[in-house]
């Protein structure tokens, strides 16, 4: 990789990188709107960051953050804004982005005048202190991490329009990746990361063709010690783990749908997870417990299951039904999400459209089909997201880095 051609200055307050290290090993610059964990997109996009880690020095460029401030964080430099973005603007795109969608004759077309800047506004400005962090740092790759991120492309491009840039697409919504809006991220990107085949196939298809694009999985491993001892809510019984997004009293499909398999299977247990209690019922009766909070107690129950319901994946890559399929746990998920691809092209559960097929799918699970798609289940995900060694090696090629040997022994971090 080779930085820019200008020779440009540090400025006053920009950490400026090691002159040793910098011989050794290239200049990463990340920029994300958000540097969390807690969803999908942000714990992928940590992973992500943590392979590069080990091939190139990683800073992370956000808005976030209450003042505008440098720190670190596990192996990363931080460059924090202070100037975040707001999550109703968010919103605002993303319903606009889809309003137009439903109602273009051709969503392609090119979009009225003054829609551009509606979709961004309050979405750019937040960026722009990044260009003073850029110019410090000089990097010879940025990443950015979101295709909908057009004020992380302006800056980048601001800073040296020739700079190779990688996109971490994290297209969850099908739908709205082929939204013109977004396609110059995918036009100035050399080459694009998607995290699972279908997201893949759909960037391939709209924007960037086969060999732009890159599927690199992610680091996934199942826990031993979650089968040492079953959940004691729930018991050793195998039982029927139905995962929703909502709360028991709410009105919701989820609340319904879950309703539905616990008086459909009288005679096997049922824990249902809801935002507000995890509840089992068995016979009639109804053992309640405490909201399933912690990671490990979910893949305990995912580990003594016969079936995991997931009635509320993950929209970028559905990490429980991956780390259920681990378990060798089979899974049942709605047709229209992200985890079909895990059902599906994992042969590793079934899917359903409606209230009768979903109970068709358990049923067919409680039998002794739930064997062959078990193992089948658990080959395909560990194929594809259970080694961090493989993950470390697609991201990095993807991004024309090479980890080097000791690197690879360091653990990504969480």
């Amino acid at each position: 990789m080779t930085p820019g051609s200008t020779r440009r200055t540090r400025p006053a307050g920009a950490k400026a990188p090691d002159p040793q290290r910098s011989r050794d090993r290239p200049t990463v610059a990340l920029l994300v709107a958000h540097w969390e964990s807690r969803s999908e997109e942000g714990w992928i996009t940590r992973q992500v960051a943590g392979a590069l880690a080990c091939a190139a020095e990683v800073h992370i460029i956000t808005p976030d953050g209450a003042t505008s401030r440098t720190s670190t964080d596990g192996v990363f430099t931080v460059h924090r804004l202070g100037a975040p973005l707001g999550l109703q603007a968010e919103m605002r795109r993303d319903l606009l982005v889809e309003a137009i969608s439903e109602t273009a004759p051709d969503p392609s077309d090119p979009l009225p005048p003054g829609m551009g800047e509606l979709l961004d506004r309050d979405l750019i400005d937040g960026w722009t202190r990044a260009s003073a962090v850029l110019e410090g740092l000089h990097p010879d790759l940025v990443l950015v991490a979101g295709y909908q991120n057009v004020g992380a492309l302006a800056v980048v491009d601001r800073f040296d329009a020739g700079v190779p840039l990688v996109l971490l697409a994290l297209g969850s919504d099908g739908d709205n990746l082929a939204f013109p809006h977004f396609e110059p991220l995918f036009d100035r990107a050399h080459t694009v990361i998607a995290v699972t085949e279908t997201e893949r196939q759909l960037i391939a298809a709209h924007h960037s063709g086969p060999e732009k694009v890159h599927h690199i999985g992610a680091p996934l491993a199942a826990n031993s010690s979650s089968l040492s001892e079953p959940n004691s809510w729930v018991g050793p019984t195998e039982y029927i783990l139905v995962l929703t997004g909502t709360n028991s009293n709410e009105e919701h499909e989820e609340t319904d749908l879950s309703r539905l398999l616990r008086l459909s299977f009288p005679d096997r247990p049922v824990g249902i997870a809801h935002h507000d209690g995890f509840f089992v019922w068995h016979e009639g009766r109804l053992n309640r417990g405490w909201p399933i909070e912690r990671s490990s107690d979910l893949a305990r129950l995912m580990a003594w299951a016969r079936v995991t319901v997931d009635l509320h994946p993950g929209r970028l890559f559905a990490r429980r039904c991956v780390e259920s399929l681990l378990y060798g746990t089979p899974i049942v998920v709605g047709s229209g999400t992200r985890a079909r691809e895990h059902a599906q092209r994992g042969r590793g559960g079934l899917w359903f459209d409606n209230p009768a097929e979903l109970t068709w799918c358990v049923d067919s699970l409680l039998g002794d089909v739930r064997d062959s798609l078990s193992t089948q289940g658990r080959i395909y995900a560990e194929d594809e997201y259970g080694s961090t060694d493989r993950f470390i090696e697609r991201v990095n090629a993807a991004c024309g880095l090479m980890p080097t040997a000791e690197a690879l022994n360091v653990p990504i971090t969480a």
